[in-house]
């Protein structure tokens, strides 16, 4: 309800035409209160407010189309591939809201969308598409066309671990040597280094710095993208190889433009996929994934993992981690080894520490006593076993 008691009177909140009227009526009667609101919206509604008559709002269609999407377009000139993802959803977008003015997008056709879409996408791709409808009226409300998002009360879909896959070495090897050179080497990178594909695409002569063996990261989608990526012997090769055949400041510039990054290798990748005769396929960013997970599987922690990927948050470092079947069957084996150990081995089995400090102390016990009981248990002392001491 727009009415409200405050200070002892009661307010009016409510939006008109995108403006947000909220004063106090100086009566502390609801029902009056009730009334000085209702003549508020009269009066706004008849124009004898004295507020400037806004213009008509326009479609979703037309605000995406002749305002969002040229703003985007300079906003994101750095960045271009957040104005394609973005043009990208306002199709879905413009399907759906495109014939209802902004003012009458509301959470439940938000939500609406929301079913429709997942129904023909998964979740992430879904979540993708909202999050850029929330983008866009976001710039409706800063240019005065809306008064709130109605986004904001939509709940996004839960997300799975995706379709990402590690990519065997045997694999790898077939499919490097299925690639054309350019392709062989964005591949080798990624796999050496981690990088992104347009991390890769987007390396400048200067970033290089193979005297100190890395590669420096000086932009991405976060701060925590901005990083130095140490190199392997193999990467130093292909980027030694590449400062040499470039004669601008890309490493990987556009066949059409040398000023401009590489864009996509994609055809070549079908293509070597297809030459390899790899099934499944994979697609070119699994080979960052393989980085990770290869590293994982090496044993290097995940704080460091997390600084090499160039992640914000460790969570999103742990979909990277994925053992693979030998790897679980070696941690078996070695349970095995383990317990075997423990029953064929000399002297008593070895007691839990629930066990081994079952009975408390009786009597006054030095901190000497406690170290001696412990190490005889074969135990370090803690908190648990101070509790259990009888002082």
């Amino acid at each position: 309800m727009s009415v409200y008691k405050r200070g002892g009177v009661y307010w009016y909140d409510f939006w008109f035409q995108g403006q947000r009227f909220r004063q106090s009526t100086g009566l502390n009667n609801k029902t009056a209160a009730l009334r000085a609101e209702a003549i508020c919206k009269a009066e706004l509604a008849e124009g004898r407010a004295g507020i400037v008559q806004r213009k008509a709002c326009p479609t979703f269609e037309s605000f995406v189309v002749n305002e969002f999407l040229p703003w985007s377009e300079k906003q994101h000139a750095a960045h271009p591939n957040t104005h394609k993802r973005y043009k990208v959803s306002s199709k879905p977008l413009i399907a759906f809201f495109g014939r209802l003015s902004l003012d009458a997008v509301s959470s439940g056709q938000v939500e609406k969308f929301k079913l429709a879409r997942a129904s023909e996408i998964s979740p992430a791709g879904t979540n993708r598409d909202l999050a850029a409808l929330r983008f866009m009226l976001n710039l409706a409300i800063r240019q005065g066309h809306m008064g709130r998002n109605p986004v904001l009360g939509v709940k996004f879909l839960p997300e799975g671990p995706g379709c990402m896959r590690v990519v065997s070495h045997e694999e790898q090897q077939r499919y490097v040597a299925a690639a054309q050179p350019l392709l062989r080497d964005v591949a080798v990178l990624i796999l050496e280094t981690g990088m992104r594909p347009e991390e890769v695409f987007r390396t400048k002569h200067e970033n290089v710095h193979l005297d100190r063996r890395y590669v420096f990261v000086p932009n991405g989608k976060t701060r925590f993208a901005r990083r130095n990526v140490p190199l392997t012997d193999a990467a130093v090769e292909v980027l030694a190889r590449r400062l040499d055949a470039t004669e601008g400041p890309l490493l990987f510039p556009s066949q059409g433009d040398p000023t401009r990054p590489l864009g996509s290798v994609q055809r070549q990748h079908e293509a070597a996929l297809k030459e390899a005769g790899i099934q499944p396929r994979f697609r070119l960013y699994d080979l960052r994934h393989t980085f990770g997970s290869r590293l994982a599987m090496a044993g290097v922690d995940l704080p460091t993992l997390k600084e090499l990927m160039g992640h914000s948050h460790i969570s999103t470092t742990m979909r990277y981690v994925h053992p693979t079947p030998e790897h679980k069957r070696d941690a078996i084996r070695k349970l095995e080894r383990f317990n075997a150990g423990q029953e064929k081995g000399p002297g008593s089995p070895q007691k839990s520490p629930q066990e081994a400090f079952a009975a408390p102390i009786s009597g006054p016990a030095t901190s000497s006593q406690v170290i001696e009981m412990a190490e005889r248990e074969g135990f370090e002392p803690s908190i648990q076993v101070l509790a259990r001491i009888t002082v």
